[in-house]
């Protein structure tokens, strides 16, 4: 009998080990999520003290030190903890992708001029610096304000860009705390956890973040960014001294990451609902920036010449996804001749087609991209009556 207990009490045993084992393995600590690391007070204390020596031009050490991928990689083990600890979630890998492709149009595997995807991280360089890839990469961890590079952290999954370690620490004898700054927290809970709090404080405190997401990446899809950052450039650009506003087109038209037209459906969308019988200040600088695909842009007022930088077939595009809300509009407006707005004479798709024929037959052969105003529009009798009111 009592060998019967013993074996039934070590059977017990048994069992609780066992799932004592079970338990602890299935539970993921939140430092592995992150690929948070140990901070170690006195690497913390070197790396400061070699900092001291970084050039700039309030500072012109005479023995001058560099900053490497290696001060580069202390800051992210300090932002990853940062981040815990203001309550930042590691999102899923699945939609962790799906944010980089809506976000800023490229994946895990992105390389092209102004991005550098490579050992599980993802540079989006800032400055040209002299145009080529290499001079970018070289100066890859140089301080932000050089560069203006951000970087992904895909394994860690959340943005960041170059800190000196005092930025992001304190110490206090033989104590530190970390201290991020407030814009790496709201970027990261934003765009990666969809908190609306953190939008509310980044446009009050970091437009030309949101500015870069809309201009440099395409980020579309929040209207408030659109209507801070389309009311911003159009003031910038409708300056008295130098009228350009049709240089807002090219945010609207760009090229992604593989070289392929991109529309920001998001701002023609804000544009078409924000176009009133007295405003058509969007609508205008649009039809303005038509006129550059088929002409030269003599006097350098875009980044590339729009004549040059697309195919037929793009301008083509381009002309029918402006006209998709143009065309209605001016319809709806012109009529009522108000003293304030739609001055123009015609529709741009009136005009441009009427130059250039062979965009109706490209837009006709491409089923109008699916654009059911578009074609209802070009069959519509005030377009074909159009020519005898100009």
């Amino acid at each position: 009998m009592k060998i019967q207990i013993i074996a039934f009490l070590l059977f017990l045993a048994s069992c609780d080990g066992q799932s004592k084992k079970v338990s602890s393995e299935s539970i993921k600590p939140v430092t592995e999520e992150m690929g948070e690391k140990p901070l170690d007070l006195e690497l913390l204390r070197s790396i400061i003290d070699k900092q001291k020596n970084v050039e700039t031009e309030e500072n012109e050490p005479e023995q001058p030190y560099s900053l490497s991928k290696n001060d580069f990689e202390i800051s992210n083990d300090i932002v990853a903890n940062g981040l815990k600890k203001a309550g930042y979630k590691v999102i899923l890998e699945e939609e962790f992708t799906k944010k980089l492709s809506e976000i800023f149009k490229i994946s895990t595997k992105s390389n092209c001029g102004m991005i550098l995807s490579v050992n599980d991280q993802i540079t989006l360089f800032g400055n040209a610096m002299d145009g080529s890839k290499e001079t970018r990469i070289k100066n890859q961890y140089d301080l932000y304000s050089d560069t203006q590079n951000l970087f992904i952290i895909p394994n860690r999954k959340f943005l960041t860009q170059m800190f000196l370690v005092k930025d992001l620490v304190k110490i206090d004898d033989q104590s530190f705390s970390v201290q991020l700054p407030q814009f790496v927290i709201a970027r990261n809970k934003y765009l990666f956890n969809d908190s609306k709090a953190d939008l509310v404080w980044l446009l009050s405190n970091d437009q030309a973040f949101l500015k870069r997401l809309v201009t440099d990446f395409g980020y579309d899809k929040e209207e408030k960014i659109n209507k801070l950052v389309l009311e911003n450039l159009y003031k910038e650009y409708s300056n008295p001294s130098h009228n350009i506003t049709e240089k807002l087109g090219e945010v609207f038209f760009t090229k992604n990451c593989e070289g392929k037209l991109q529309i920001q459906q998001g701002l023609l969308d804000f544009v078409s609902q924000h176009t009133t019988k007295d405003d058509d200040r969007f609508i205008y600088a649009l039809g303005n920036y038509l006129d550059y695909l088929f002409k030269d842009d003599k006097d350098s007022t875009f980044t590339e010449s729009p004549g040059k930088k697309f195919t037929m077939e793009e301008k083509a595009k381009i002309v029918a996804y402006v006209a998709n809300i143009e065309s209605p509009a001016f319809y709806k407006f012109k009529p009522l001749n108000s003293p304030m707005a739609w001055h123009n004479a015609g529709t741009s798709l009136y005009n441009i087609t009427a130059a250039h024929p062979e965009i109706l037959k490209i837009m006709e052969k491409n089923n109008y991209y699916g654009l059911s105003s578009l074609k209802n529009i070009i069959e519509s009798t005030e377009f074909e009556e159009e020519g005898s009111e100009n």
